[in-house]
């Protein structure tokens, strides 16, 4: 017994020095305001003078690897709306992580901005202009972005089904087709198992037996890839085709179809930036939203979208889904880290950085979307008919409660449509199965065990049966989950040379695919900014 023991602690010990040494492998800090104390989310953190670098996560925190700090290294943190920070990297403490304060920038109110020039500039042509002049102020030559990607959700305030890789995008340039057509190219890609796996939770999209689906919307192309299906919805890069509801086509749609007011302007990077207003309203949903526009050549830093739900429910929803089997129908008003008064149902943030020749280029993108996944039955019964002696036999999973109020009337059984008539059950406790016989001299009875098909056979009750713990027969549950991709750029290459072909992702397979190749490329000096574990509050 003693010796277990030994053996017991002598695992543990050895489980906590390889977590404590995978955790001294990075530097793990976290941005918050100056002024509130607030994390501040996707902020970027670059190595100063290279392209590398990481965007922090919704709590603010991120990571860096310690090689940079004993090569002296410096970081650059940069953020819209605050003012660009250096520190050096010997500054941020190796065993826990470092709290950084970013300064708001100074924000010249719209009423301050004097310029008799910008008076006479309507809001609304500002951003027509910033659309028209895309293919001007992005790269109309491929290039290629190499960078972290992940997908994940969040259940309980917490992550699971965290997927992480590394992904190496050749882009044709913003004058070709949509960025579908891009070449791709996994240089990792791992499930993330010190989280939470939700395999029900995990699968494809399933509109036709609603084991998950997207409340009031549809994913265009549901069972493939995410990352691809996150690159689809950037609508800078996609700007001359529909990305997503309501901006639809960027260069003709949205400015025609969204109101704008002028909020202001501050300096991002030393560069002057308009801040403007999005709003976009109809009877069933509210769209706002921010987008930032550089006022010398009116390139658009970020564009951030949401879509909320009004108040009244669509057909589509009514038919859909039962709102009074939601079990945590709270979450329907948050987005997994933060309640609302209103019912978020996507958010799209989407931004670009200077890049060679003062190009802009993709620094990050981040996709939120509510899902909602119907779980199997807790409660749930196989109805079988029983040719032996012509009965209906009704097999539980689990033993019901106030079995002495069932009565006979409560069992119906169709066959076409077309009530059976019963003639007595009884319960056989030992097998959990409700023998069910029919009336046998009824006509219609007979019938039935003649031409008995098991696809129009049917069983229903009237007396809801329920379980010890509550759960009604049959009745699958509702539960909102909260869906992320995210895809933030470590390094940007201009004049990209092809991916070979036998090395390229498959865009329609999953990327968790066996069928997807993962390269065998050195991705040393790229990192996975793993969020840390735990609840997010």
């Amino acid at each position: 017994m003693h010796r277990f023991k030994t053996y017991l602690l002598l695992g543990v010990l050895l489980v906590s020095a390889a977590t404590m040494a995978q955790q001294q492998e990075f530097i793990f800090g976290q941005l918050v305001d100056a002024t509130q104390n607030d994390p501040i989310p996707f902020a970027t953190i670059r190595i100063k003078g290279k392209a590398l670098g990481v965007i922090s996560n919704m709590n603010g925190t991120f990571k860096i690897p310690l090689r940079y700090k004993e090569q002296g290294e410096v970081l650059e943190i940069s953020c819209l709306g605050y003012e660009t920070r250096e520190l050096y990297i010997d500054e941020l403490d190796t065993f826990k992580s470092s709290g950084i304060k970013l300064t708001p920038s100074a924000f010249e109110l719209a009423e301050a901005i004097v310029s008799a020039r910008e008076k006479k500039v309507n809001v609304k042509e500002i951003v027509r202009t910033a659309v028209n002049n895309i293919p001007m102020n992005y790269p109309e030559n491929e290039f290629n972005l190499v960078g972290y990607y992940r997908d994940y959700q969040v259940k309980n305030n917490a992550y699971v089904n965290l997927n992480e890789a590394i992904i190496k995008v050749r882009d044709e340039g913003f004058d070709s087709e949509n960025s579908f057509y891009n070449q791709y190219q996994l240089l990792s890609y791992t499930s993330n198992k010190d989280f939470e796996i939700d395999r029900f939770a995990a699968q494809p999209y399933d509109y036709k037996g609603h084991n998950k689906i997207v409340p009031n919307a549809k994913m265009k192309n549901d069972g493939g890839n995410e990352f691809i299906l996150l690159g689809m919805h950037d609508p800078i890069r996609n700007y001359k085709e529909p990305s997503f509801s309501f901006i639809n086509d960027l260069r003709n749609d949205f400015v025609n179809t969204h109101s704008f007011k002028m909020l202001g302007k501050s300096k991002h990077k030393n560069e002057s930036v308009y801040q403007i207003e999005i709003a976009y309203s109809n009877d069933h949903y509210r769209a706002q939203g921010l987008i930032f526009i550089n006022t010398t050549d009116f390139s658009i830093h970020k564009l951030d979208y949401e879509l909320h739900k009004l108040d009244n429910e669509t057909d589509e929803e009514k038919e859909n889904t039962d709102l009074r089997v939601i079990v945590n129908a709270s979450e329907r008003f948050s987005d997994g880290f933060r309640k609302m008064d209103s019912e978020l149902l996507y958010r799209i943030q989407t931004e670009y950085t200077r890049g060679p020749e003062r190009k802009m280029y993709l620094n990050y993108i981040s996709f939120y979307n509510k899902i909602l996944v119907q779980r199997p039955p807790r409660f749930e019964s196989k109805f079988v008919i029983y040719l032996d002696d012509f009965s209906f036999r009704i097999r539980l999973n689990k033993m019901p409660a106030k079995l002495n109020r069932v009565k006979k009337k409560d069992f119906k059984v169709r066959y076409k449509k077309e009530l059976i008539p019963i003639e007595e059950f009884y319960f056989l406790e030992d097998e959990l199965t409700f023998v069910v016989c029919p009336d046998l001299d009824d006509l219609q009875t007979g019938k039935l065990f003649e031409n008995f098909n098991y696809e129009v056979a049917d069983v229903t009750h009237a007396y809801e049966l329920v379980d010890d713990e509550g759960n009604k027969l049959n009745e699958r549950k509702w539960e909102y989950l909260h869906q992320y991709r995210e895809f933030f750029t470590q390094d940007t290459e201009p004049n990209a040379v092809w991916i070979n072909k036998r090395d390229q992702m498959i865009r329609l397979l999953p990327l968790d695919s066996p069928e997807q190749p993962i390269s065998n490329e050195a991705v040393d000096e790229y990192w996975k900014n793993t969020p840390l574990q735990g609840k997010m509050n």
